[in-house]
């Protein structure tokens, strides 16, 4: 693969989780939350992505994982999604104070990843997966299936 793909969403969807069984299957996967930090793109928390993009293009032929992944140099995204419930029982479990989960709920009821990545990418590269249910096994079948269809459409076979 001879370029990127943007596995995208709010925190607690199950980008890190699709992304650890794409890892297990041969890809190469970037966490750009470490990644970033590792190359000097954060400070105070916050990432240049001005900054990670120039790293990025460098070495293309990844899987970026990050709910921001989407803003950068990608052929496809998938999104990764849930029910507001379920979002909000996972982020709980997870530690997240009532302001961050309130944020990232509001942030996947109005789609606002989902906009941003219409406005950035054809609909016919965006791949939208569920994982209310959590049959990852399934999700990873679909994600691999939609890296191939990608990869087709990449080389114009």
């Amino acid at each position: 693969m001879n370029f990127n793909i943007s596995v995208t969403g709010v925190p607690g969807t199950g980008k890190s989780t699709l992304c650890n069984l794409l890892a297990s299957s041969g890809y190469e996967v970037i966490d750009l939350n470490k990644f970033s930090i590792k190359v000097g793109c954060t400070q105070n928390d916050e990432v240049d992505l001005d900054c990670l993009i120039q790293w990025i293009r460098s070495d293309m032929g990844k899987i970026l994982d990050s709910h921001y992944s989407h803003l950068l140099p990608s052929f496809a995204v998938i999104l990764m999604e849930c029910s507001p419930e379920v979002l909000e029982k996972r982020l709980m479990e997870r530690g997240y104070n009532r302001k961050k989960i309130t944020e990232n709920m509001d942030c996947l009821m109005s789609d606002c990843i989902g906009y941003e990545c219409t406005e950035n990418y054809p609909r016919n590269r965006i791949l939208r997966l569920n994982t209310d249910d959590n049959k990852e096994s399934k999700n990873l079948v679909d994600a691999v299936n939609f890296i191939r269809k990608m990869e087709m459409k990449h080389n114009g076979t």
